[in-house]
């Protein structure tokens, strides 16, 4: 791929771009010797900790019967198709991780010794054709969430992770081998309503939570300082509607932001409300500025960046109870207008998040020895 190409990807993902309906893809097992998860957590703590971190990141969690998409992971991904494998490397050997059956796929069994690297690969097969080249555009950004989600959650575990290029690399730091004990669950938003937001006022420790977490972003994270964030802000505790500059929550433009955001969404209230969320955040981007530093991954890398930054914000929405949902539904030109961004940026990501009307059942498909 050309600098050119990677440009001409970036304004076809823009304005006037094509998404079509249509069945996905079935995925299929991969195929070869299987090794256990529990045979991989029998490798010592850092073994055991690797497993914590692959089982709690990119295996099933949560399925929601009420939910047309389904299973819910660490992160989210777009109607559910997760686009995204996550290749075990121990050396100069790699195994598949098959997050369905919590096995990894490969010759041998692997023994992590204090290291290991998580390499990602993009499935853009898994959505539907009708996407066409949006769907890249999906997919680079779940490999933001991905590997976001890998490098704030290994932490917990007493790892130490970073992230190079397109692979997260794990070492060993201070893990136990032990549970990090429940991760906030991510509540999806659905209600009787569609996805709404509780009409009453959000608390301000929400909102500053939600800050926080795009303000200062673990170490290690895939974070950008050349993408631009705006937060709309509406029905929060003791500050004023309007869009905000999330670092030192600066006001740029008093008044009704998500009523702004709701008038170039592309679906309607009763599928999801955004004139009734708390928060919404919008990232932009400079796709040629990121070329001309980067080469032809220059523009990719932003859609990673604003995935990490949108994994941050979402893990953070759910500690605070909130629901976090990412669209791409708008009509990109004029919600970059609506945030004043510079004529050189494009849309790049767009999160609704609201504290839900209600929570409704829901399997917990995580493995007791997760607990």
């Amino acid at each position: 791929m050309t600098a050119a190409d990677a440009l001409a990807a970036a304004y076809r993902h823009g304005p006037g771009r094509v998404v079509e309906t249509g069945p996905a893809p079935r995925p299929e097992p991969a195929s070869g010797p299987r090794t256990p998860f529990a045979a991989l957590a029998a490798r010592g703590r850092f073994g055991s900790a690797l497993t914590h971190l692959l089982t709690d990141v990119v295996t099933p969690l949560r399925w929601e019967p009420w939910n047309q998409y389904n299973d819910h992971r660490g992160h989210p991904s777009a109607r559910a198709a997760f686009t995204v494998d996550v290749v075990l490397a121990v050396g100069s050997r790699r195994w598949l991780v098959d997050p369905v059956r919590r096995v990894v796929v490969g010759d041998g069994s692997p023994v992590p010794d204090g290291s290991a690297r998580l390499e990602l690969v993009r499935r853009r097969d898994r959505l539907a054709e009708g996407y066409g080249e949006f769907g890249d555009a999906l997919t680079e950004l779940e490999m933001g969430h991905v590997a976001a989600a890998l490098v704030e959650h290994a932490s917990r575990l007493g790892l130490r992770a970073h992230v190079d290029g397109t692979a997260v690399v794990v070492s060993s730091w201070r893990e136990s081998g032990r549970p990090a004990g429940p991760s906030p669950v991510r509540g999806s938003g659905f209600g009787p309503r569609g996805i709404s937001a509780d009409p009453r006022p959000l608390p301000v420790s929400a909102l500053h939570a939600f800050v926080a977490a795009i303000t200062h972003p673990p170490e290690g994270s895939p974070v950008r300082h050349d993408v631009r964030h705006r937060l709309a802000v509406r029905n929060v505790e003791g500050v004023a509607d309007g869009w905000y500059e999330p670092a030192g929550l600066r006001l740029v433009d008093a008044g009704g932001a998500l009523d702004q955001v709701r008038e170039v969404f592309g679906h309607p209230p009763d599928t999801i409300d955004v004139g009734a969320m708390n928060l919404a955040l919008v990232t932009t981007g400079d796709p040629a500025a990121a070329v001309a530093v980067d080469g032809p991954d220059g523009y990719r890398a932003l859609l990673r960046a604003a995935g990490a930054a949108a994994q941050h914000a979402c893990t953070a929405a759910a500690g605070a109870g909130m629901f976090c949902r990412p669209a791409r539904s708008t009509v990109d030109g004029a919600l970059e207008a609506a945030v004043r961004a510079p004529a050189s940026h494009v849309l790049l990501y767009l999160l609704l998040a609201g504290r839900p009307r209600g929570t409704g059942f829901s399997y917990d498909l995580t493995p007791l020895e997760a607990r």
